[in-house]
């Protein structure tokens, strides 16, 4: 007998979405209270993306009932700094097999994961169909949290774009390296031709001294500025800690048990600036405005 997992796979590689699927989805109830959602991005990877969406999920979740979303699709780590091992992933919303909410993983009190799945090359590249599955299934669960956040995958693909286009707020993750500089303006740029009204917020990691921070953030708002024509605020600026190697290698995020080191006050006041802003945000709706996005 075929195993779930191979099954899983197999549904995956036939790209096909079942019409039954996608038709119970489409006339799930949406929510009149909708989850508000912020996605957390970088240009490159080694910015501290994850940790960063590790630590704001965990502060979030002490507001409200929070969803993880890891967005690295086919190569999802989300759950590593959560110190869990998922049974279920996405790929089997995006399959068809179930619902969404059977495929949550329950971490703390009030948060939740939503794995990406590892080692299935089509998660990276997936089709319109599948893309319509995954946003009437989010459409289907935004009435039971307050908030989302997105744990995206590094780079320009099309689906990383959309994430971030359908999100409340997105956070640009970058440190003060020439490289990540370079590539957080091409991220901006792309997102910015996808959704120009969109006013991303940025974060300077792994910054050793405030001098280094401030240059850096300087240099990306001003070119942002003059050649997108968009006023790029920076919110938080990230002490260079190891803090965060301790709390990989402890699988937790870095604001749980990390005492009173640099890094997690740093994150602790990241958290209260997003809270204060997500809750007056006026929520768009990820699953809706993710269908917006992919079809646009």
């Amino acid at each position: 007998m075929m195993s779930e997992s191979v099954a899983m796979q197999e549904a995956l590689l036939n790209r096909e979405v079942s019409s039954a699927v996608l038709t119970e989805l489409k006339e799930a109830p949406c929510s009149g209270n909708a989850m508000r959602s912020v996605c957390v991005v970088s240009g490159k990877g080694g910015t501290g993306k994850s940790m960063i969406s590790a630590s704001l999920a965990f502060l979030l979740s002490e507001q409200g009932n929070t969803l993880l979303f890891d967005a690295d699709l086919g190569v999802a780590n989300a759950h590593i700094l959560q110190g869990m091992r998922p049974t279920h992933t996405i790929a089997e919303v995006i399959a068809g097999q179930t619902s969404m909410r059977n495929v949550v993983t329950p971490c703390y009190d009030g948060l939740d994961l939503l794995a990406g799945g590892s080692g299935v090359a089509q998660l990276a590249s997936l089709n319109g169909g599948e893309l319509e599955v995954l946003g009437a299934s989010f459409r289907s669960v935004e009435e039971e949290y307050c908030y989302m956040v997105v744990d995206s995958a590094a780079g320009l693909s099309r689906q990383t774009i959309a994430f971030a286009a359908a999100s409340d707020r997105v956070l640009v993750v970058t440190t003060p390296a020439v490289t990540a500089l370079t590539d957080a303006y091409a991220f901006l740029k792309v997102l910015l031709t996808r959704r120009p009204q969109c006013r991303p917020q940025l974060i300077i990691n792994r910054v050793v001294v405030p001098a280094e921070g401030d240059r850096a953030a300087e240099r990306l708002t001003d070119v942002t500025k003059r050649f997108l024509g968009v006023e790029l605020e920076c919110i938080a600026q990230l002490p260079d800690d190891r803090a965060a190697f301790v709390a990989t290698q402890e699988q937790r995020p870095v604001v749980r048990g990390g005492g009173n080191s640099h890094l997690a006050l740093a994150l602790r006041e990241l958290g209260r600036t997003i809270v204060q802003d997500l809750d007056t945000a006026r929520p768009c709706g990820f699953g809706s405005s993710l269908h917006k996005h992919l079809v646009d």
